[in-house]
């Protein structure tokens, strides 16, 4: 369970930004049963999320509802009672499940509300976007993003996170406070490691950065969640959050990044690899300390990092320092760069310096 007190200003749109890569397809070295479909040689090719933040975790420690689902076709009922028990945790009274839309093969989008919000006057307007996945017991909530109030660009899902965690995005929010509070996953009621705020916007968006400190988690924890919530102003409830999956650091050694190539290779002067046609991009790390290594494309553009594309994960290297994810782009415009996320135990490196352009 999640904090009840955390309030949230209501807003209402729907959630923009796309990068428009529609049809891709990830060509995965060994990505296990956490992935949505399981890559178990080089030449499997398995559909990847849409965006970087549907990408599944292993299934939670804690005892979430997760109707079973049975048959593929049958998850819109089961995935919105999930997406509603999941908002209720995080403090939201009387949620609705507004929306539904698949997104992958095992992964859904679920649009909720509150009932209704200050002086009980009904709300209609979806405020927040809840990504789950489908396990073998039923759906899981992979994040949630509140629509057109919070967007985080740190931490990005499933970084190692450590105490103080730097955080930073954009928001708006009832006097520009945004509430930011990390969990533990465990059995009943999540247990909440540290709470702060950040001042973001208020009227308008605009930036928010700082830290927040927390407890260390219990030994044999792996993950939890860190949720951010504005202020509404009145004891209602949170209308919306943006919950982002994390993982924490549990070793001594933390990972960095040696190296990355690309093939196609980038132009030597500007660290630009071009692209036409449809084709495979190919991105291979070299890294030390790592555990897995996942390749986004994060949209050319200010604030890019929240709609970063996931290319794919590759959790098996060839020797423990090469790692390597091939990426199959179809022939349609985008442009942006390439952020490596290197996870390990003791910690997340990131490098996002090669661009990548589309004609």
């Amino acid at each position: 369970m999640r904090p009840a007190h955390l309030r949230l200003l209501a807003t209402a749109g729907a959630l923009a930004v796309a990068l428009g890569v529609v049809a891709a397809f990830v060509v995965g070295r060994g990505d296990g049963a956490a992935q949505p479909t399981a890559a178990g040689a080089p030449t499997t090719i398995a559909t990847p999320s849409t965006e970087a933040n549907e990408a599944p975790v292993p299934e939670p420690t804690t005892n979430r509802p997760t109707p079973t689902v049975n048959r593929p076709g049958a998850g819109d009922p089961a995935a919105k009672a999930a997406a509603v028990a999941f908002l209720r945790e995080l403090g939201m009274r009387d949620p609705v499940a507004a929306s539904y839309r698949r997104t992958g093969t095992a992964t859904a989008e679920v649009g909720v509300h509150p009932r209704a919000g200050e002086g009980d006057r009904p709300l209609h307007e979806v405020t927040t976007l809840v990504r789950l996945h489908r396990y073998t017991g039923g759906w899981v909530a992979t994040g949630a993003t509140a629509v057109d109030a919070i967007e985080v660009d740190q931490p990005l899902p499933f970084t190692r996170i450590r105490s103080p965690l730097a955080v930073s995005g954009l928001s708006t929010a009832y006097e520009g406070t945004v509430h930011v509070t990390v969990t533990e996953d465990r059995r009943g009621a999540d247990r909440v490691l540290g709470r702060g705020f950040v001042t973001g916007g208020a009227a308008e968006p605009a930036p928010f950065k700082g830290t927040v400190a927390f407890t260390r988690p219990t030994p044999g924890v792996d993950a939890g969640w860190v949720v951010f919530s504005g202020d509404t102003g009145a004891d209602t409830g949170i209308v919306s959050a943006t919950a982002v999956r994390v993982r924490f650091v549990n070793g001594d050694h933390p990972p960095q990044v040696l190296g990355v190539t690309t093939s196609p290779a980038p132009s030597a002067s500007a660290r630009l690899v071009t692209l036409t046609g449809s084709g495979t991009l190919t991105v291979s790390v070299k890294a030390f300390a790592a555990g897995e290594v996942r390749v986004l494309l994060v949209p050319s553009g200010t604030g890019g990092r929240p709609h970063a594309r996931l290319l794919g994960v590759d959790r098996a290297s060839e020797d423990g320092e090469r790692w390597s994810v091939a990426w199959r782009y179809p022939d349609e415009p985008f442009s942006g760069h390439l952020l490596v996320q290197v996870n390990g135990r003791g910690g997340t490196a990131e490098h996002d310096g090669i661009a990548v352009q589309h004609d």
